[in-house]
């Protein structure tokens, strides 16, 4: 179950779906306000949770590998301590653990979410490349392009739906109940990520009994897009294992 992240479409996880598929059932979600329907007013990263946990149910899918990115780690996380009987195992990418104590990402999100609402959309894209790892940006021209233009290709046109997301993200807290989680748990993050810091993910990984914790060089917040091939390997052994 590969969950995706903050106004993204699940078709986003192709470059991991695509490598896996072969071998595994992998599922795919549009979280609701990013392709599927409900109600966005106050809407939760709890409420993301339970319409996923829902869907697996519906399709009996579960004890599953549950692997999200960004917001969908957020959902994940939500998911695993809600519903423990569906995630067989939890694969973080991109994550953090409480946005009123993590302050760097409370100010992301409260300012992606004001030129969201408050400006043209074409103004509130062009600061997307802060998810970019510095050294893409840099040094690697042509491979930022294609992450920009595949970005874009999976981005829902929703724009209440994303500042939906935005607010749970904003209200996203777990820290304290972390600890309560048994399922054996895969960190994953970029070392150039300016958005979920690399100390957000070891926050993480040290709250949750035996994660283990990974690191990407030269990749940032979009570590699945930029470095596809080193996120593939480092899931690879772990999907194996649990997937059982």
């Amino acid at each position: 179950m590969w969950i995706p992240g903050t106004g993204l479409h699940g078709t986003s996880w192709a470059p991991q779906t695509g490598h896996f598929v072969g071998r595994y059932r992998c599922l795919t979600v549009d979280l609701r306000g990013a392709g599927s329907t409900g109600p966005l007013d106050a809407l939760t990263v709890a409420d993301l949770a339970a319409d996923v946990a829902g869907w697996m149910d519906a399709a009996d899918v579960g004890p599953a590998v549950v692997v999200g990115l960004s917001l969908g780690s957020a959902v994940a996380q939500e998911l695993a301590l809600a519903r423990p009987d569906l995630v067989r195992a939890l694969g973080l990418v991109a994550t953090w653990s409480s946005t009123a104590r993590e302050h760097h990402i409370r100010r992301h999100f409260e300012s992606r979410l004001y030129a969201l609402e408050k400006g043209p959309l074409d103004v509130f894209a062009q600061f997307a490349f802060w998810m970019s790892a510095p050294a893409v940006v840099d040094r690697e021209p042509d491979l930022q392009a294609r992450v920009e233009a595949l970005l874009a290709e999976h981005t829902s046109r929703n724009p209440e739906g994303t500042a939906a997301h935005f607010r749970a993200d904003l209200a996203h807290e777990t820290r304290d109940r972390l600890g309560t989680l048994t399922c054996p748990t895969l960190v994953v993050h970029g070392d150039q990520d300016l958005i979920t810091l690399p100390w957000y993910n070891r926050d993480v990984a040290a709250a949750i009994p035996g994660a283990r914790l990974e690191t990407i060089a030269d990749a940032g917040h979009l570590s699945w897009l930029e470095r596809p091939a080193e996120l593939n390997a480092l899931l690879e052994p772990f999907i194996v294992e649990h997937s059982a």
